[in-house]
């Protein structure tokens, strides 16, 4: 391990930022991999729906390990996704605009 890497590696969080604003870590960052990542954009708003349908969507997302907010966001995807498959395009007489 390279010497800011391993002098890094088992300090808290108070030791390693005196570290950090005493050393110079360029080469460190000359050697970082970069990792990029889907993020999903976040979007703050208000669902105006029935509160049994809410208490149901909480159970079924605490069923299965997961956050309210994750489910929506998962089925909202689903749907979107199978809308906008071909295959799925005039089937249902369902227009193409989601």
């Amino acid at each position: 391990m390279d010497e800011p890497r391993g002098a890094l590696a088992g300090m808290s969080a108070e030791a390693g930022t005196a570290y950090v604003m005493e050393n110079d870590l360029s080469e460190l960052f000359a050697q970082a991999e970069v990792v990029r990542e889907r993020r999903p954009a976040k979007m703050v708003t208000t669902l105006g729906i029935d509160l049994d349908i809410q208490v149901e969507l909480e159970r079924a997302a605490a069923a299965r390990g997961i956050g309210a907010s994750t489910l929506m966001r998962q089925i909202i995807e689903e749907r979107v996704t199978a809308r906008r498959s071909p295959s799925r395009r005039g089937v249902t007489g369902e227009t193409e605009t989601p």
